[in-house]
């Protein structure tokens, strides 16, 4: 029988053997995450008029097998899927395991306002991650996922009867691209049987780019008389913080109602700005500005909460969150936007027939299906931008006996309309997840005589 020494070594070998793994998993998610987060800000992601302020289309948020369920998450527990919406969730990861997810999102938007519509196509990451528990109760993970989105172009055509028998019309061309990505820690621990607690560490950073050009051009021969073209980019790098709970409730057998919140607390975040503006006409050009500068954008704190029944066959959650944006940043005041209170619902659910069915493959399938309806933190002449959507989904396991599967959801919903000079999104929305589940090679128990 081994002495108390041999015990502490050995323990101490294997503590120090987990941290190194833990490490050394968090460098290649690092390493993984420079190629989706460049592809983020380098094309354009998104197509919408109304990413043209701020920081642009903020994103649904959590991982892309709850998507097909409204995107809920915040009361939900599940040992077998990564869910970033909550940190306190972390603490259910089973012991010597770990969850890799990895997942991308087409996206086809028909927008249409009452002179002209057009369709855009674009595909992206959705999100990135990797969870390993660090003891009984206590999970640690790291994932990749996007904050917003930019990207528009828009081209008006003015006429002015004074200017147009002289010399021609006034054409101005605005686009944007960009966006803001979040690279997170979180962290989950089992304070009782009932009750979680978890906190996350968020890394904020992205750039997004503005054109703006005017051209006064003729009508007799495509000769531009005066040109000026304006180019700005932002840059923003911030860490903050998200806490979150989970308390259980124990309802019959094998049941649970689950109680869910998560705070962001608000904090500010250092914009640097480069602009560049010339202008030119057939045969000078000058340089009207060109410098950097640095300006305070707030980020207002986010509350959520969430409420879920769980059976081992069922699953329906509700969530709730809310952002106030009033005054986080300045919009030119000749754009008839104002900024306001930014609230989410969504409602979902997913159901099992029997996950253990070695017979019939589609009734160990979770079918998915969810709603969601946001408010958002942009108005236009005095009418806020509102956001529905419905979703249906499946998952499926990639082996018969394992965790390992497969996410495949669509979802189809309506932003905007064309009232009060808005412009109407319709959009299609596929998502693909795949999620590996590891065990007992992760981690090695520490073996001896």
């Amino acid at each position: 029988m081994p002495n108390p020494k041999s015990r502490t070594l050995i323990h101490y070998r294997h503590t120090r053997s987990v941290v190194r793994t833990v490490i050394g998993l968090w460098s290649v998610v690092c390493l993984l995450c420079v190629v989706p987060a460049r592809a983020q800000i380098s094309d354009l992601n998104i197509f919408s008029p109304y990413t043209m302020y701020g920081i642009g289309d903020l994103a649904v948020g959590g991982n892309a097998f709850n998507r097909p369920m409204g995107g809920v998450g915040i009361a939900i527990r599940d040992p077998y899927t990564f869910n970033y919406r909550n940190p306190a969730s972390m603490s259910v990861i089973p012991r010597q395991s770990a969850i890799f997810n990895f997942s991308g999102e087409g996206k086809n938007i028909y927008a249409k306002n009452d002179y002209t519509s057009t369709t855009y196509n674009t595909f992206n990451i959705h999100d990135l991650g990797l969870a390993v528990p660090l003891g009984r109760g206590i999970g640690l993970g790291f994932s990749l996922t996007p904050v917003s989105s930019v990207g528009y172009t828009s081209r008006l055509v003015y006429n002015n009867p004074s200017i147009d028998e002289n010399i021609g019309s006034t054409i101005y061309n605005y686009a944007g691209d960009g966006g803001i990505s979040q690279v997170a820690m979180h962290f989950g621990i089992n304070v009782t049987p009932q009750l979680s607690l978890g906190a996350s560490m968020n890394y904020w950073f992205g750039n997004i780019e503005r054109q703006y050009n005017s051209m006064v051009t003729s009508y007799l021969d495509a000769t531009v008389y005066r040109s000026v073209v304006s180019s700005e980019n932002q840059n923003l790098s911030k860490i903050l913080f998200t806490f979150g709970a989970q308390y259980a409730f124990k309802v019959g057998q094998g049941n649970a109602l689950i109680l869910g919140v998560t705070y962001q607390p608000k904090t500010t975040a250092s914009i640097k700005q480069t602009r560049l503006t010339l202008s030119y006409n057939t045969t000078v050009s000058d340089t009207v500005y060109s410098g950097s500068s640095r300006w305070d954008m707030d980020i207002p704190a986010k509350l959520a909460a969430g409420v879920s029944f769980q059976t081992n066959k069922l699953t329906v959650a509700f969530d709730y969150s809310r952002q106030n944006w009033k005054g986080a940043f300045e919009i030119p005041k000749d754009q008839d936007i104002t900024l306001g209170l930014q609230q989410d619902f969504r409602l979902g659910a997913s159901y099992t027939p029997n996950r253990y069915d070695i017979r019939n493959a589609l009734n160990r399938w979770t079918y998915k299906a969810g709603v969601r309806y946001s408010t958002s933190y942009l108005s236009k002449a005095g009418h806020q931008l509102s956001d529905a959507a419905v979703s249906i989904g499946v998952d499926f396991g990639l082996k018969k006996g394992t965790f390992s599967k497969v996410g495949i959801g669509v979802e189809y919903g309506e932003r905007g309309s064309r009232a009060a000079g808005q412009v109407r999104e319709r959009y299609f929305n596929i998502v693909a997840a795949l999620s590996l589940f590891g065990k007992d090679y992760w981690f090695v128990r520490p073996k001896y005589n």
